[in-house]
């Protein structure tokens, strides 16, 4: 909640990670272990979020979510970010070329 507050509207929620959906495979990822991947008594149970279930509302795991999906949304959102932190500092060196061209202009000139 505090991110979505503090996103700078010139920008949107575009370029920042989408926390939401990353948490969302994480969780479903956390779900999904196995025995023998660990405590089966350290699983936790969210009050306020149901799982998934069917048309019978019978509970289903997205079997479809694997580790490899959640490194690729990872790799994908930080790309995403990266992208957009290119193009600001593409954005200010060009504002600054300019400032620098008109100082020099201007010093040139007097």
């Amino acid at each position: 909640q505090h991110l979505k507050k503090n996103i700078a509207p010139e920008y949107g929620p575009d370029p920042y990670l989408d926390y939401a959906r990353l948490d969302d495979l994480i969780r479903l990822l956390s779900g999904k272990a196995g025995p023998g991947s660990g405590n089966q008594f350290e699983r936790q149970v969210s009050l306020t979020t149901p799982p998934p279930t069917n048309q019978h509302g019978i509970p289903q795991a997205d079997k479809s979510i694997t580790e490899e999906v959640f490194y690729s949304e990872i790799d994908k959102e930080m790309a995403k970010v990266e992208n957009f932190t290119q193009d600001q500092v593409t954005k200010l060196r060009q504002d600054i070329s300019d400032v620098e061209i008109k100082l020099t202009k201007t010093l040139t000139d007097h």
